[in-house]
């Protein structure tokens, strides 16, 4: 695990930032921008440390991801609030864990973070993390329960 620095922390107020400008700037429902996002060429280079090297505001980036596809589908969206906080969210795990935004599309999906917003929001970020990677029993490489997990398969 990586600690949260400077770079992370401005990435992770980006994909608020734009997550929360979806809810008036895209027609589409906010769990299907989300989907779409997590499979688009924005979030492969924003999960690259460069990205913040990139000089795209927030209306730049709608329209690149506009390019990509259709943002018509659906129309219930989120609170934005609720939008920021999942943008950061999913921004501080993917930076601080070291993995793609698909990756924790699939650990989680828009509903159970929508859900869990009620709940975890008012939490320091880490502890929202580890409390829904504890719920879905998710593990990585630096966890040491993970590496004693390993050696009691190697041992059987």
């Amino acid at each position: 695990m990586r600690p949260i620095d400077d770079t992370g922390l401005l990435l992770a107020k980006y994909q608020a930032d734009l997550f929360e400008y979806t809810v008036s700037a895209l027609p589409c429902s906010s769990a299907y921008f989300y989907k779409r996002f997590a499979f688009s060429k924005l979030a492969v280079r924003m999960d690259r440390r460069r990205f913040i090297m990139e000089a795209l505001d927030v209306p730049g980036a709608i329209e690149e991801l506009q390019k990509e596809g259709n943002y018509t589908v659906g129309h219930v969206k989120a609170p934005p609030a609720v939008m920021a906080w999942i943008g950061y969210l999913t921004r501080y795990w993917s930076y601080t864990y070291e993995i793609s935004t698909r990756v924790i599309y699939k650990y989680v999906k828009f509903d159970e973070l929508c859900r869990l917003y009620e709940a975890y929001h008012s939490l320091d970020v880490e502890a929202a993390i580890q409390r829904i990677n504890e719920a879905h029993n998710i593990k990585y490489l630096g966890d040491p329960e993970y590496k004693m997990d390993i050696l009691r398969q190697m041992m059987r």
